[in-house]
């Protein structure tokens, strides 16, 4: 009776045939016993190809990603930054602006990826994923982003060097060096845009790029910023103080990649919103124009658009 089982359970069988053999293992406990774990290997080895083929890609294609940003986390995630800066711009420039993808300002564009990669995929991956691992401790930070969701809600002090880095990002972070880089670039991609127009300003008189100092550039940003401040760290925090929540709980190799992701749909998500208001600013316009005579520069319209792809912009 024994053999007779056994031999059923070793022959070949179809996906068919899985529920019989999994019932004579069950009734008969004596076969149960004489299966051994080569068979078991067999029986699952047959039976794999009811695993749904998407779920076996999704896995390999997290898994190829996970292989990738832990083995080269800075290469990777600052390729990424790069790339998400420079679609940011273009988005802008072809859904807010209205231009056509050909007509795309180039020098802005590869402006907006060299920010990309020196600031936000450079400076701030050391801010990120040296920095403030050492200031709140790196084995906390290291135990709790690798644990699962039930084991990190009981994990205290890896929810106080959470909190801790959200805080110090919001209070010192952002202020002090994201948003004085930010001005800057944008005062610097200003001041090239007046350079040699002869226009009223801080360098519509100057007459090439190389005669511009770069210290007025910085002080003219700074000047900007200042009481604008509160302001724009508010708006700022309204959106990543909880979207940080998330970056900061996944292990380190993934948290610049995870911001990045972040900002390009905090951008997609401003580019929707202000096409509407940048086309009805336009139409104000020229009902102003046609009213009161008024002529706008396009180093005016230069700078509205320019703005709103700068508010566009974030982390």
């Amino acid at each position: 009776q024994e053999n007779s089982y056994i031999n059923c359970v070793r022959q070949p069988y179809t996906s068919g045939d899985t529920q019989s053999v999994m019932l004579a293992l069950h009734l008969t406990p004596l076969a149960a016993r004489a299966a051994s774990t080569p068979v078991r290997s067999w029986i699952r080895e047959s039976t794999t190809e009811v695993v749904p083929h998407r779920v076996l890609l999704q896995s390999d294609l997290l898994s190829q990603l996970n292989t990738v940003f832990a083995a080269n986390p800075f290469a990777a995630q600052n390729a990424l930054s790069s790339m998400k800066c420079l679609v940011c711009d273009v988005m802008v420039q072809t859904q807010v602006e209205g231009r056509r993808l050909e007509d795309i300002d180039k020098r802005r564009a590869a402006v907006f990826m060299t920010f990309g990669s020196l600031y936000t995929g450079g400076v701030q991956y050391l801010v990120y994923t040296k920095v403030f691992p050492r200031l709140f401790t790196e084995r906390v930070i290291a135990k709790f982003t690798n644990q699962p969701i039930k084991a990190k809600l009981r994990n205290k002090e890896g929810i106080k060097a959470l909190l801790k880095q959200n805080m110090t990002d919001m209070i010192f972070n952002q202020p002090l060096l994201y948003f004085p880089a930010f001005y800057i670039v944008k005062e610097a991609l200003t001041a090239a845009d007046e350079v040699g127009t002869g226009a009223p300003g801080h360098y519509g008189s100057l007459p090439s790029l190389s005669s511009l100092p770069v210290s007025r550039v910085v002080s003219n940003a700074l000047d900007k910023y200042r009481p604008n401040m509160v302001s724009d760290v508010a708006t700022m925090s309204m959106f990543w103080f909880p979207a940080n929540f998330i970056c900061y709980s996944i292990p380190i190799h993934f948290r610049l990649p995870a911001i990045h992701a972040f900002s390009l749909a905090w951008t997609s998500g401003l580019s929707a919103v202000k096409a509407g208001d940048f086309n009805t600013t336009t139409q104000n316009i020229n009902m102003q124009k046609t009213e009161g005579n008024h002529q706008r520069t396009p180093l005016d319209k230069g700078a509205d658009r320019l703005n709103l792809a700068w508010t566009s912009m974030s982390n």
